[in-house]
C-alpha cells in the first residue's frame, strides 16, 4: 500500500508529504481496502470452472433465476416490487445472523465469483436462491386465494419443494459444507439436515405471516403511492422479523422433542410440514373464492420458467455430474484441537456441545475428503494453530441411480403441482391501485349568476349583433363541478333552435328544463 500511494499519489502532489502524514494515511487506505475486501471478495471464474464446475454453472443458473424474478416483480408493479425487496432484505439479516451468532455458524459455502460478508455468503444465495424459492412460492400460492393464516404455510411448503433438489445436489457437488458435529443439524438425509427443510418452510412461512399482518395495520387495501414509506416499512419489517418468528416456530415442536425428550429430526420435521399439510389442505377445501378457480391460460410466465429452468438443471445434473472431480478451496468448518468443545444455546433454554474444530482424524462428512491433494492429506501450519482455508475433494456416487431416481421423482411430481398451482388455479392477483386525477371546476354561463342577474338592454336588443359576435354550438364538458370531487348536474333553459334578439329578452332568469342532449344554438341576424 505504501509503495502504491508513493507511486501513485504522493508524487504527483505540488507540495511535500512528511513521512509520518504517509505513513498515516497508509494505514487509513489499508483499513479501507480490507474492509472492501470483508465486503466483497473476487474470485477468476476460470478457476472456478477448471475446479468447480457444477457450482459456478448453478451459480450463473440463480442469477438467471433471480433475474426472472425480478422481471416478473418489475412487470407487475407497485407491491410485487415491495415483496422482492422484502426478500432481499430477509436474506441480508439471515445470512448475517447465522454467521454472527456463535450457535447457528455451522455451514461454510463455496467461494463464488464475488463472495461477501468476508467470504462467508456468494452472491447467488443474497441474489438468486431466496429470491427463487421465496418469491416465486409467495406469487404461485397468491393465485390459489387462500386466507392469510393459510397462506404462510402453503409459502412454505412451495419454497422446500423448489429446495429440495437444491439441497441434495448441492452438497453432493460440495457447493458448501456442515458442521460435522453440531446437534442441530446432525440427523441428515442425503447429508441434507432435516432442519434445512424445517428452516425453509418456517421462516418463509414467517416472511408472509409478518407481511401480510404489516400491511394489514398500516396501508390500505389498495396501493396508494403516496404511502410509499409504509409500504416499505411493511417490506422492512417483514424482511427483519422472519427469523425471529421462524426461530419461534423451531420453539415450538423441534427444540422441545428433539433436545428435551432426544426425538429424532426427521420425525419433527415431518410432523412439522405435515401441520403445514393440513393447514393448507384445510383453507382450500374451504375457499369458496370464485377466483381460485379460474384457470390461466397465460400460466407459463416468468416464474414457470424459472421452476422449469431449476429442476431440468439439476435432473440433468445428476445424470451427468462427476462429484469426485470437484475440488473446493476455501472456507471450511475449523480443522484444530479434536477435543476442544463448545456451547450451543438453543431457544428454550437448554446448553448443548459440540466440538469446536473439525477432526480429521475421525469426521462424519461423507461427501468430501482429501484424495485430491498431495499426499491425500492437509498440511496443517507448522505452529500448530488453527487451519480455516483449505480445499477438499469431492467423493464419488455410491449408488448414481438412487441419486437420480430421487432428484427425477422430486422434480417431476413437485413440477406437476406447481402446474396445477399456475394453470388450474387462478390468474396472478391485481393490486388494486388507488388513483388520483386533477379535477378542474368549470362553471356555466349561462347559469352562472352574472348571466341570470343582467337584463339585455332594449338599445341591444333593437340592434342587430355583429358577425363576428354570432354565437355558435357551445362545447359543452364531460362533467362540469360546482365544487371539487362533488358532481352537479348542468340545467340549462329552453331555448328554441332560431332566437330572434328580440326573443332573447323572454328567456326567463329561472331554468326551466334539465339539457339531455347536444343542441345546435346560434344567433340569426
Amino acid at each position: 500500500m505504501d509503495y502504491l500511494l508513493d507511486r501513485y499519489v504522493f508524487d504527483f502532489m505540488p507540495f511535500d508529504v512528511s513521512g509520518e502524514t504517509r505513513k498515516a494515511i497508509g494505514q487509513r487506505a489499508l483499513s479501507v481496502v480490507m474492509w472492501a475486501d470483508w465486503l466483497c471478495k473476487y474470485q477468476d471464474p476460470f478457476k472456478i470452472f477448471e475446479n468447480h464446475t457444477s457450482f459456478l454453472l448453478g451459480e450463473l443458473l440463480f442469477f438467471i433465476l433471480c433475474g426472472l424474478t425480478f422481471m416478473h416483480a418489475y412487470r407487475h408493479g407497485n407491491r410485487y416490487m415491495f415483496v422482492w425487496i422484502g426478500i432481499l432484505i430477509h436474506a441480508l439479516n439471515v445470512e448475517n445472523l447465522c454467521y454472527w451468532i456463535p450457535d447457528m455458524d455451522n455451514f461454510w459455502q463455496a467461494q463464488g465469483i464475488l463472495t461477501l460478508f468476508g467470504m462467508r455468503a456468494p452472491l447467488y444465495i443474497i441474489l438468486g436462491i431466496y429470491h427463487m424459492f421465496d418469491y416465486t412460492a409467495y406469487v404461485m400460492v397468491s393465485r390459489l386465494r387462500l386466507p392469510w393464516w393459510a397462506e404462510g404455510p402453503a409459502v412454505g411448503l412451495c419454497a422446500v419443494m423448489l429446495d429440495m433438489p437444491y439441497d441434495i445436489m448441492g452438497i453432493k457437488e460440495v457447493w458448501w459444507t456442515w458442521h460435522d458435529t453440531d446437534p442441530n443439524i446432525y440427523d441428515r438425509m442425503y447429508w441434507v439436515p432435516w432442519n434445512s427443510y424445517y428452516f425453509h418452510a418456517s421462516f418463509a412461512c414467517s416472511f408472509v405471516w409478518i407481511l401480510n399482518a404489516s400491511r394489514y395495520y398500516l396501508v390500505d387495501v389498495e396501493y396508494d403511492w403516496k404511502k410509499f414509506p409504509r409500504e416499505l416499512l411493511c417490506s422492512f419489517l417483514a424482511g427483519m422479523g422472519a427469523f425471529w418468528l421462524g426461530t419461534i416456530q423451531f420453539a415450538v415442536l423441534y427444540h422441545p422433542l428433539h433436545d428435551m425428550f432426544g426425538v429424532h429430526t426427521e420425525i419433527t420435521t415431518i410432523l412439522f410440514l405435515a401441520t403445514y399439510i393440513v393447514i393448507v389442505i384445510t383453507a382450500d377445501r374451504r375457499n369458496n373464492n370464485p377466483a381460485a378457480r379460474t384457470g390461466n391460460k397465460y400460466w407459463f410466465d416468468e416464474l414457470a420458467c424459472a421452476i422449469a429452468l431449476e429442476y431440468l438443471f439439476f435432473m440433468i445434473l445428476v445424470v451427468i455430474g462427476n462429484p469426485v472431480n470437484v475440488v473446493s478451496e476455501g472456507l471450511h468448518q475449523t480443522i484444530g484441537n479434536c477435543n476442544d468443545l463448545q456451547q450451543v444455546h438453543t431457544p428454550t433454554g437448554m446448553i448443548l456441545q459440540k466440538k469446536k474444530y473439525l477432526c480429521i482424524n475421525n469426521y462424519d462428512e461423507k461427501y468430501f475428503d482429501f484424495h485430491c491433494l498431495p499426499g491425500g492429506a492437509v498440511k496443517m501450519p507448522e505452529d500448530g494453530s488453527p487451519l480455516e482455508w483449505y480445499a477438499i475433494c469431492g467423493t464419488q456416487y455410491k449408488n448414481r441411480a438412487e441419486y437420480i431416481a430421487i432428484i427425477w421423482g422430486i422434480c417431476i411430481l413437485y413440477g406437476f403441482i406447481f402446474y396445477q398451482i399456475a394453470a388450474k388455479s387462478g390468474t396472478t392477483p391485481i393490486v388494486p391501485v388507488k388513483r388520483y386525477q386533477k379535477v378542474t371546476v368549470v362553471r356555466d354561463k349561462i347559469n352562472s349568476p352574472e348571466t341570470s342577474r343582467s337584463t339585455p338592454s332594449k338599445k341591444a336588443s333593437s340592434t342587430t349583433p355583429d358577425k363576428k359576435k354570432t354565437l355558435t354550438t357551445p362545447p359543452i364538458p364531460r362533467r362540469i363541478f360546482s365544487e371539487p370531487q362533488s358532481h352537479k348536474e348542468f340545467v340549462a333553459p329552453s331555448i328554441p333552435k332560431y332566437m330572434t334578439p328580440r326573443a332573447s329578452s323572454m328567456i326567463p332568469e329561472t331554468p326551466s328544463r334539465t339539457l339531455r342532449e347536444r343542441r345546435k344554438i346560434s344567433y340569426k341576424e
